[in-house]
């Protein structure tokens, strides 16, 4: 146990106590017109079906991507998730795309282009070429792609099309979207709360149904926080399944692979097997997303939290509730279900950090383009936040003090806490094995108000610690808390049996409904 570590948790949530009323004065009143409702209904078609649809001339892609585009202009001014949007070039794609279904034989579409003429969006951290690619740093501002990123290029060569590059913090280093470029994302559901990070432009286009899909990417929650934030689906895949290459920041450390993914985020379940196999591209076979799964041979594990530590953010109640009614209906239908217990997960904190911390070549935001060798002090840095004088986010500051803290964990320690992590991981892949997975909080509270992530870093130990162990994980929306805040739980698998949580995802989207457009 780190002493020091728990302390500055506790030290975090207590200023978080204190500083509430100024972070709810900051954060800003509540809209109070109704957010506008879907009235498109080609807007509310899953993506598998839509390409069906397209395919068979019942829609015209055209007409799909300008509905998009309309819907898009009329969410994007009370969420700001939009970094730049290529609308004209999108539309010329979707005419081609129409040609092209008008000169060739269903069959071969199906098979040479699966989603042909189904738009989607980026996450800006994940490369499209030709758009902006600042990674939502000043001192890369006006920087683009200059080529796609292997899982978008996947995506685009299966026939869809991209309308944009979404918002995302800066180096992806926060759990809330704001960066000196583009500001701050809105939350759909609720103005007044973060769409979470580093994802989150993402999760709020999805969920305002100006997206359908999203690509997003995953090194501690980044897919899978924003997904709950916004009562959407994301998943993160096993590691080094989907290729990260075309990603920004990266790293030259082969671990990185293992710590960062990148993965869908949608609207509706059924579209994430297509989608990560299409993503995964050679890699797909090692997932055997082919094959048939029977619901009826699964075994539900289940924990509520990860056990006392004082610097852990507690997991709300109604989450649990959620989470319970979920067990108890694949209980009520026949399945095992069994509480779980591992060893040592109140030092999961422990594990991820120094599993991240492991890492030699970790992107540095203070480099300089114009001036590679100039050296920035972390604490004058953090000064000049505090006042608005420096041209690096507060976040991203707070992260590379928290990386620094490496130099408090003696060298025994690190490899301790990296030895518990193996054992764990060890002993999870013997728990779940080929048929089980692992109901467990995504996160112990809905939507946190803008301002509140720094007071709530440990909640992300519930999926930063599958990120250290290169498990597959996909959040589930279970319906809404007392506030109307989107709710859900994290759905683990043992690595590569990412099918069973994706087949356990559609059945609970059956049983729950699933996502519902903010009101």
């Amino acid at each position: 146990m780190q002493l020091w570590l728990r302390a500055l948790g506790v030290l975090l949530r207590i200023a978080n106590v204190v500083l509430l009323p100024l972070i709810r004065f900051v954060g800003g009143p509540r809209r109070k017109t109704p957010f506008p409702e879907i009235r498109n209904e080609m807007l509310n078609i899953p993506a598998v079906d839509l390409a069906e649809r397209i395919r068979n001339k019942e829609l015209r892609s055209e007409d799909v991507v300008r509905a998009y585009i309309d819907r898009i202009r009329e969410v994007n001014p009370l969420i700001n998730a939009v970094v730049e949007e290529r609308f004209a070039a999108a539309i010329e794609e979707a005419k081609k795309a129409d040609q092209m279904i008008a000169d060739m034989q269903t069959i071969w579409l199906i098979k040479t282009y699966p989603l042909l003429g189904v738009p989607f969006t980026v996450k800006e951290s994940c490369g499209l070429k030709g758009a902006l690619f600042t990674g939502g740093s000043l001192p890369r501002a006006g920087i683009k792609a200059s080529s796609d990123g292997e899982a978008v290029a996947l995506l685009r060569a299966a026939g869809c099309i991209p309308l944009l590059v979404s918002n995302t913090p800066e180096y992806c280093l926060s759990w809330e979207s704001y960066n000196h470029i583009t500001g701050r994302t809105l939350n759909p559901y609720d103005n007044r709360r973060t769409a979470g990070g580093s994802s989150g432009g993402e999760g709020a286009l999805i969920a305002a149904g100006a997206s359908l899909f999203g690509v997003g990417s995953d090194v501690a929650g980044s897919i899978r926080v924003p997904a709950l934030f916004n009562g959407i689906f994301g998943h993160k895949p096993t590691a080094d399944v989907i290729s990260i290459n075309g990603h920004f920041p990266f790293s030259s450390d082969e671990k990185f692979r293992n710590f960062l993914t990148v993965g869908p985020m949608c609207r509706y379940s059924k579209d994430l097997p297509t989608l990560v196999h299409i993503m995964a591209g050679s890699k797909a076979y090692k997932l055997r997303l082919d094959e048939t799964v029977y619901t009826k041979d699964i075994k539900i594990h289940y924990m509520e939290d990860f056990g006392f530590n004082v610097a852990f953010v507690p997991v709300e109640e109604e989450i649990k509730i959620a989470m319970y009614r979920a067990v108890q209906f694949f209980k009520d239908h026949g399945l095992q279900t069994e509480r779980a217990e591992f060893d040592n997960l109140n030092h999961s904190m422990e594990m991820a950090m120094c599993t991240l911390q492991s890492l030699e070549d970790v992107p540095n935001m203070f480099d300089s383009r114009e001036n590679p060798k100039e050296k920035h002090s972390l604490l004058l840095e953090l000064g000049k936040s505090l006042i608005g004088r420096s041209q690096f986010t507060l976040a991203g500051i707070v992260f590379y003090i928290l990386y620094n803290t490496k130099h408090l964990f003696s060298p025994e320690d690190q490899q301790r806490y990296l030895r518990m992590k193996d054992a764990l991981r060890k002993q999870l892949i013997e728990t779940l094995g080929t048929e089980g997975v692992l109901f467990l909080p995504t996160y112990p509270t809905p939507a946190i108000r803008h301002y509140d992530s720094f007071g709530h870093i440990t909640g992300v130990t519930y999926t930063m610690l599958f990120n250290a162990l290169g498990f597959p994980g996909t959040h589930v929306p279970l319906g809404f808390n007392k506030q109307g805040l989107p709710i859900g739980i994290q759905v683990v698998a043992a690595p590569y049996q990412d099918r069973l949580s994706l087949c356990i995802a559609r059945e609970l989207e059956a049983a729950f409904g699933g996502w519902k457009a903010p009101k």
